[in-house]
């Protein structure tokens, strides 16, 4: 039997502008969960010129509101580094961060959503409960905690632009079969070329079918694309749609998922 609709948000990078965020969360009463790295560095691609992460003042009042998580100390994508260099990246941005809270941070999240099994087995050693990914267009909470997959970006691409991403996507990974388990998402997807109309759509979708509705996003990035109203439109339907009980934060999604997996019949 399916479980109840779940609603669900996560906040990557730490950007100061994630206060804006958490104030729209609070407007609708919805919950979320923000990522926070030590700084973004120079040189990625999103942020050539990186910049510094929220102050300490401002992450303890987000804290005390919201889930914070990790985001490896410098955000530098984990599959790229020498092993030790990645442990590094993962445990010290994870004591950075319980260093800023002053308490334990259980949640991760993987920069440029870039991982394999080792950096799996890297985050969980260092003492996390998760790891959320960037995969995308899934509605159904993982069975590995460490692979939380998300539903929607919070980006107003064009139909067609999400159909090349997914496409090129599946001809990336040959001989993976995991995409199917995407498609019912993907098709509810592009029906919509309208960005809150799509989300609409997902919402909907997860209401009938007891699913989850994962949106993610930067909120330098909502900044840059001047999506702030579109933000704010998303998040109220889902404040209409779902009750207050559907709001989850990354952390709570992970024990529904866990309490569910105990409750299946053995195969």
């Amino acid at each position: 039997m399916a479980h109840a609709a779940l609603f669900t948000t996560s906040w990557d990078d730490g950007h100061p502008l994630d206060m804006r965020v958490a104030e729209l969360l609070h407007k609708h009463g919805i919950r979320g969960t923000f990522y926070v790295p030590g700084r973004v560095a120079p040189g990625g691609c999103c942020n050539p010129e990186g910049f510094e992460v929220l102050a300490t003042p401002e992450l303890r009042r987000l804290g005390a509101a919201f889930e914070l998580g990790a985001h490896t100390l410098d955000h530098k994508s984990l599959t790229t580094l020498p092993a030790a260099e990645a442990r590094r990246q993962i445990e010290a941005g994870k004591h950075w961060l319980e260093d800023q809270l002053g308490r334990r941070v259980a949640g991760f999240c993987y920069p440029n959503g870039h991982h394999n099994a080792a950096v799996r087995e890297m985050v969980r050693a260092a003492g996390f409960s998760y790891g959320r990914t960037t995969e995308d267009l899934r509605d159904r909470m993982s069975a590995d905690p460490f692979q939380m997959p998300v539903t929607v970006h919070c980006h107003p691409r064009r139909r067609v632009d999400l159909a090349r991403m997914f496409l090129g996507e599946r001809r990336r990974r040959l001989g993976d079969w995991s995409w199917l388990g995407r498609l019912p998402v993907f098709l509810s997807a592009v029906a919509e070329d309208d960005f809150e109309a799509r989300c609409r759509r997902l919402i909907d979708r997860a209401c009938a079918n007891g699913g989850v509705f994962h949106i993610w996003g930067h909120s330098w990035e909502i900044d840059r694309l001047d999506a702030w109203p579109l933000l704010d439109n998303v998040l109220r339907y889902a404040s209409q749609q779902l009750p207050r009980s559907a709001h989850v934060d990354n952390e709570a999604l992970v024990r529904v998922g866990m309490a569910e997996s105990r409750l299946q019949p053995a195969l």
